[in-house]
Order: C-alpha cells, then sequence, then structure tokens
C-alpha cells in the first residue's frame, strides 16, 4: 500500500488508555504516513478539539470510557455536524458492538469499520482500502440534474445493463436482474444511485421504469429465440407501482413478447406497506395472481418485519448486499444472514444473495443454505450482447 495515499488525513484518536492512543499513532505514522494526528482522553476534550479543528476527517473512537462514553459521544459528534470517517474502537461484547455499528449508521455517520481490542495492526488494512476507494469515488457521487434525466429520456439515452443470478447448489445459471444507466455525452455511463434519488422526486421515475421494463423484456425476447430460457427481474418504483394501469400494461408487453408471466419477477420494496399503499398493493396481487414472481429487495436494509414480509405475495427474498459486503468488517453478520435465511424458508420463501464479490462469500452463502446468488465475482453487470458469451464462459467454468 503506497503511504503516500493517507498524509491527507488529520486524525482524532479518543481512549482514555494511553498506551492504547500511542500504539494506534504509532501505526498511523508509521504505515500510512499520517503527521497530523490529536490525541484525546475525554469526551470533553474530543469535542474541544473537534471545535478547535475543521481539519479532522477520521475520527477513532473507544467505547468504554469514564463519564460520557463512546455511545453517548456518537451522539454528540453527530449533532456536531462531523462529516469525516468514523471507526469505533472496543474490546466489550460483539452483540453490543454490532448494536453501536447500527446506531452510527442511523445518525448518518460515514462509519467504516470496528478495531477489536487487542488490536492489531493488520486490522488497519480493510479501513484504509475502504478509505482509499471512497476517495476514489468521492468525485463522482454528485447526482444529474434533472434536464440531464430529461435529456436521457428524449435521446434514448436510458441504457440497460444486466447482472446473471445463478442457483448456488447446483451453479446454474438462473436469471438476470436488469438494471438501469444513463449514457451521458461527457460523462459516460452513469450508475443510477447517481439519478434515480432525483427521479423519484417527480414523474421521471414512472418514464425510467418504462424504458427499462420494456428494453429488459425486447432483450429477454431475443435470448428466448436463441434457446436461453430464464428469469429476468426488474425494479418498479413504489411511484411506477402507484399507476392504476401498471398491471395491465405488463400483462400487455407480456402478450406481445409471448413470455409467460413466470418468467418475469418484480422487485418491490417494503415501504409499499410501510406507507399503506392501496394502488400498489392492488398492482402486486394482480401481477401475482397472473403469475409473475415478486421479489422483496434490499431485505434487511430498512425496518424488515415477519409481519410486512406474511402481508405480501412474495416468491424471493433478496438479502442486502451489504450483510455479505461487510462480512469481514461488521460484527455478528453471519447469525444475520442465517436468522433472514432461515426465516425466508419458514416462509416458503426462496432467498437471493446480493454481494457476492469473491469465492470466498460464494462458499459461504452456498453453505449457508442461500437459493440464489448474484455479484461481481459471479458477473458484472454486462449489456445484452455480452450475456451469451458469459453464460459460454460460465457453463465451462462449472
Amino acid at each position: 500500500m503506497d503511504n503516500k495515499d493517507f498524509n491527507w488525513l488529520t486524525v482524532l484518536l479518543v481512549d482514555d488508555s494511553p498506551a492504547i492512543l500511542q500504539y494506534v499513532s504509532t501505526v498511523l505514522e508509521r504505515n500510512y504516513n499520517i503527521s497530523n494526528i490529536f490525541n484525546a482522553t475525554s469526551a470533553a476534550e474530543a469535542l474541544q478539539i473537534l471545535r478547535q479543528s475543521e481539519r479532522i476527517n477520521l475520527l477513532f473512537i473507544d467505547l468504554n470510557m469514564p463519564n460520557i462514553d463512546g455511545i453517548q459521544l456518537l451522539n454528540l459528534i453527530q449533532k456536531h455536524g462531523y462529516t469525516g470517517y468514523l471507526v469505533i474502537m472496543s474490546g466489550i461484547s460483539t452483540r453490543i458492538i454490532s448494536s453501536v455499528e447500527l446506531l452510527a449508521k442511523k445518525y448518518q455517520l460515514n462509519y467504516i469499520g470496528t478495531l477489536l481490542k487487542p488490536i492489531d495492526e493488520t486490522d488497519f488494512e480493510s479501513l484504509f482500502t475502504k478509505i482509499g476507494v471512497s476517495r476514489n469515488q468521492k468525485h463522482s457521487n454528485e447526482s444529474l440534474k434533472t434536464y440531464e434525466i430529461i435529456r436521457a429520456l428524449k435521446n434514448d439515452d436510458i441504457e440497460v445493463f444486466y447482472q446473471p443470478q445463478v442457483e448456488l447448489s447446483t451453479r446454474k445459471f438462473f436469471g438476470l436482474e436488469a438494471l438501469c444507466r444513463i449514457h451521458h455525452p461527457r460523462l459516460g455511463i452513469i450508475s443510477p444511485d447517481r439519478f434515480i434519488g432525483k427521479a423519484e422526486e417527480s414523474e421521471l421515475i414512472v418514464h425510467i421504469t418504462w424504458v427499462v421494463i420494456k428494453k429488459a423484456i425486447a432483450d429477454w425476447q431475443k435470448l428466448h429465440q436463441m434457446g436461453i430460457n430464464i428469469e429476468l427481474s426488474v425494479n418498479a418504483s413504489p411511484t411506477a407501482l402507484q399507476q392504476p394501469e401498471f398491471a395491465d400494461i405488463i400483462f400487455s408487453l407480456l402478450d406481445q413478447a409471448n413470455m409467460p408471466a413466470k418468467n418475469l419477477c418484480i422487485e418491490i420494496t417494503e415501504n409499499i406497506l410501510a406507507d399503506n399503499q392501496i394502488q400498489e398493493l392492488m398492482n402486486v396481487n394482480r401481477l401475482n395472481m397472473r403469475g409473475v414472481s415478486l421479489a422483496l429487495d434490499d431485505f434487511g436494509k430498512e425496518n424488515s418485519t415477519v409481519d410486512r414480509l406474511q402481508k405480501l405475495p412474495l416468491t424471493y427474498l433478496k438479502i442486502d448486499k451489504s450483510y455479505f459486503t461487510d462480512l469481514r468488517e461488521s460484527i455478528g453478520q453471519l447469525s444475520i444472514i442465517s436468522t433472514s435465511i432461515s426465516l425466508a424458508h419458514e416462509l416458503h420463501l426462496k432467498t437471493i444473495a446480493e454481494g457476492i464479490e469473491d469465492r470466498e462469500i460464494l462458499k459461504m452463502a452456498t453453505e449457508m443454505g442461500c437459493d440464489y446468488g448474484q455479484g461481481y465475482h459471479i458477473g458484472r453487470p454486462m449489456k445484452a450482447k455480452d450475456i451469451l458469451p458469459w453464460v459460454k464462459q460460465w457453463r465451462a467454468k462449472t
């Protein structure tokens, strides 16, 4: 790792142990070339340093401190408006740490991991890998403007990429998830995190949804004619599902493409129940009654409950990719994944693991009983023309 990558960081270490402060400081200076390091032995001292220096962009906090502890300090730094990276340090129960990690995320703090005591210098590597990736991507996270989204719709610059899904027990190619991209005239291919939020502020999201669904069904038809019979998953925004004609248009598109309803899966989010949207529930039930599968996307990302799961006519539960991508950094992830899979199977639902990024996670998800998986290790999002070559390559590997 290039030490020069991290000399732009200004660090605040908060721990009541001078020995810990000295050790962490030494690792940061020696391994990551960080020279700007502040030490605080109490929450009060930490807050004073934060008020005096706006340059601090990496904060290490010990949870178990006298007077104001680290958990209380998280609330105080959130109120202070701290926006830099946050690392938790602790030697207390992993169950408590898991809960504190969740609390940090709820505060919308930029939490990047936990150092368990006794700390080893190799424990820092994953943290600084995350920081490096985050910094490289920061410039490309700005949302598109509304006029840029309108222009993309008008100029047919909405593109559909596809990510393969496989049955984990057999490694058999099972389906494709359609993913929306915008081909920007200056910036190239733009991922949805830079425009979906903006589009959801208006009816633009409905137009994007229909463009993606129509293009995806047309591509499914071409693949089917080449002898590839798989399931196609498409995302439906809550706004689109509020349209009274949503289900009828889907039925019409399926008829035009001679596509069996069982080959289509609509991915939905839990807020159709949280907001008690009658029209959305009517649409999903009509779709399911005709044979269209329903997948609950990003399970575990928000306030998932058994009660909500039972109220939807679901076929699949998609376990949010953060559970798998954070496996090495977050405490208690394995038990959460295992519980989610058991819950799904108790409710007679199939599970789809998102975020299968390497061979180890693929093996783990398979052994834990997950039914299907998708992720970069299986296949990156690709254009329709690249699906057939991927299929041949995948079959040759498995």
